[in-house]
């Protein structure tokens, strides 16, 4: 199964209209959200109807919490029904052929909104990596939320920058997808376990 992975989007149509574009070129066959979809109210309207056209999945993250979690009527009245539909549609968390996926780190509660809102930066020691893979059985863990490229396993972060395609066979790992609202987005095909990092108009 190929995966086209998009994350911390935070309403930048743009951006997202080019790397759908992309993503159908490639022909994934599901694409998946790793949360941050909107930013405030600001284009949640075309955001989210780009997002179901495209039939996307996904979790939400903390910019998106108010508009998935039983949003109150002054939302709601600020948001085309469309636009929560979809968002009610997220999840706190969500597999899709093995892989998990979860805006924060997996020992973190999606649920609960100091840890949505966790801001201690991306996992940089052995402790955090411990937390990582002792939360999930999965093989494969993605998140968003850090803005970067990161890619780890139960051992050590491994030197890799988001430049190069990255093989993620023999073993678990845990990968951080860079922003889409800064123009970076990924594919990941479960038959060759290869990551691709992508940008916007290149």
């Amino acid at each position: 199964m190929k995966l086209g992975l998009v994350t911390d989007i935070h309403a930048h149509v743009c951006h997202l209209q080019a790397a759908l574009e992309r993503l159908q070129n490639e022909r994934v066959d599901q694409i998946v959200v790793i949360g941050d979809v909107v930013d405030a109210f600001a284009a949640v309207g075309e955001t989210c109807r780009l997002l179901n056209e495209a039939r996307a999945v996904g979790v939400w993250g903390n910019h998106d919490y108010g508009l998935c979690a039983e949003p109150d009527e002054s939302v709601r009245s600020r948001c085309p029904a469309a636009a929560l539909e979809f968002m009610a549609s997220l999840r706190p968390r969500i597999e899709v052929a093995g892989c998990f996926f979860s805006h924060i780190e997996p020992w973190l509660d999606p649920e609960y909104l100091p840890d949505l809102w966790y801001g201690e930066g991306p996992p940089d020691n052995r402790d955090r990596l411990t937390q990582i893979f002792d939360a999930v059985p999965n093989r494969l863990i993605f998140a968003g939320h850090y803005h970067v490229w990161l890619a780890a396993t139960p051992d050590a972060v491994i030197g890799w920058d988001g430049t190069n395609p990255l093989r993620l066979d023999g073993g678990r790992h845990f990968v951080v997808v860079n922003a889409l609202c800064e123009g970076h987005f990924a594919t990941f095909d479960t038959a060759t376990s290869e990551l691709r990092p992508m940008r916007t108009g290149g």
